[in-house]
């Protein structure tokens, strides 16, 4: 048995090390090779810089297109994270709540339809639509994201809630309490586990999407994220690779840094709504 537990052990190891190898390996060749020049980095891709160059960052820090792409970017991610977390929770529970009755039945089906439809189906339709009525811009976007995200989201959310006990909920009712009294002072805090879910998968694919700004947001170079202003870079002969990457290294650190940031608030909002659900 001690020997079965050092194997199983050393092998959960390996498994481990080869895990952080495949994330973070791409990540340091990207710092890498944002530290050296063109010349650099075409000897030898692999190779460590010469020394710390950061002449492609003060290159960014000093163009005024980066910064309106950050803003863009964080515009639109905040923006459409704080609206989905308004919105779908609230119509979450009232789906969840009354799904004896037949109208709110067929309409979480009908919602529920729509994780099964895949994006190059509704991306003509969108675009069309979207253009005809003037929002290929980043109120579009966000528009876009909030649908597209209301799906996935009311199915993840109607499950949890079903899951969950209403003692509490016909306690607060007996008390007097309204409809949203017990949603926001009982309901919401206990789904803080799946809200948090939520929050980060949305804020993740939001920040780094590439496939729908680059046919919402690709009218006007004020509308780029930074996804697209990557592609500035480009041209018909050469890429410019290393400010490519120093502008990817800080496209992935703020949201990173806030993942960090929040770890224990989504930690402890688990074990809260898990010790009152």
């Amino acid at each position: 048995m001690r020997k079965e537990g050092i194997v199983w052990k050393a092998f959960k190891t390996l498994v481990i090390l080869l895990g952080l190898l495949l994330i973070l390996g791409p990540v340091f060749v990207i710092f890498i090779n944002s530290m050296k020049t063109m010349q650099e980095a075409g000897r030898n891709f692999f190779a460590m810089p010469s020394g710390f160059n950061f002449d492609n960052y003060i290159e960014l820090f000093s163009r005024s297109d980066f910064w309106s792409s950050f803003r863009n970017s964080t515009i639109v991610t905040v923006t459409s994270v704080t609206l989905i977390v308004l919105f779908i929770p609230a119509l979450s529970y009232a789906v969840a709540r009354n799904m004896n009755k037949r109208y709110y039945k067929l309409l979480y089906y009908y919602i529920l339809a729509g994780i099964f439809i895949p994006f190059q189906v509704k991306m003509l339709p969108m675009v069309k639509l979207m253009s005809n009525i003037g929002l290929l811009n980043r109120t579009g976007a966000i528009l876009f994201y909030i649908a597209n995200s209301t799906c996935e989201g009311i199915f993840l959310l109607v499950g949890y809630l079903a899951s969950m006990p209403t003692d509490l909920e016909e306690a607060a009712y007996i008390d007097g309490a309204t409809t949203n009294q017990v949603f926001y002072k009982i309901v919401r805090p206990i789904m803080k586990p799946i809200i948090s879910t939520v929050v980060i998968k949305n804020s993740l694919w939001i920040w780094n999407d590439y496939f729908m700004p680059s046919l919402v947001l690709n009218q006007s170079n004020l509308n780029r994220t930074l996804t697209l202003y990557q592609y500035s870079f480009r041209t018909e002969n050469s890429t410019n690779f290393t400010i490519v990457f120093a502008v990817m290294l800080l496209s992935i650190l703020p949201i990173f840094i806030v993942y960090c940031l929040f770890q224990k608030q989504i930690v402890s909002g688990m074990m809260e709504g898990a010790v009152k659900g």
